[in-house]
């Protein structure tokens, strides 16, 4: 797999989509899209999902034609226990339809793959249902808490609790304690608690 310069050949696109998921785009040398795949958990569900392609896309039968609700048409490729791997856009004509068709078939089997950033580099996190830009990597316990009520109140007294979900992979959910510190996803979420001991 090669991440240079593409423009000659057929290539895949790996990124995370808006609702956090993993999804690829097949697209032509000339860079248009011609088979776009469904979501994924995790990269490497989407990089299976890339390798079915490659495995079920030169045998034009696994392609399925179909007509959308505004007279359009447009195709799936399935694989071959029936599960859709991918579909098209849309065509004005059977015609196109098929052409693109004839392209994800010459195309499907290339191994280039243009891992576009998986995250933005500032992220939007959520503490205490309330949205927050966050531009480090990590965040520390201290740091959410002071996001969560603006403030740190280190006198013995008043006890935190930090948990999280929507995390990284090696630990979707958890929790922080003092001192300790956690890579931050984007969309990662937080929720905070303040106990008076006193």
């Amino acid at each position: 797999m090669t991440q240079e310069n593409i423009t000659s050949s057929g290539y895949y696109t790996l990124f995370v989509g808006r609702d956090n998921q993993y999804y690829f785009n097949l697209k032509a040398g000339n860079n248009e899209i011609i088979l776009q795949s469904e979501g994924y958990e995790s990269k490497q569900g989407a990089l299976n999902g890339i390798e079915s392609v490659r495995e079920h896309c030169t045998d034009e039968s696994n392609f399925k034609l179909l007509e959308s609700k505004d007279d359009q048409f447009y195709f799936v490729l399935h694989a071959r226990n029936g599960e859709p791997i991918g579909h098209s856009e849309t065509y004005k004509s059977v015609a196109m339809a098929k052409h693109g068709i004839k392209s994800v078939m010459k195309n499907g089997k290339t191994e280039k793959i243009k891992f576009l950033e998986d995250e933005p580099k500032v992220k939007t996190i959520v503490v205490n249902a309330k949205k927050h830009e966050w531009p480090e990597k990590e965040i520390s316990f201290k740091e959410v808490v002071i996001l969560a009520f603006g403030t740190f109140n280190d006198n013995g007294r008043t006890s935190y609790t930090v948990t999280y979900s929507r995390g990284h992979s090696s630990k979707v959910q958890g929790s922080l304690v003092y001192n300790e510190s956690v890579k931050v996803k984007h969309k990662m979420i937080f929720n905070v608690t303040a106990t008076d001991k006193s």
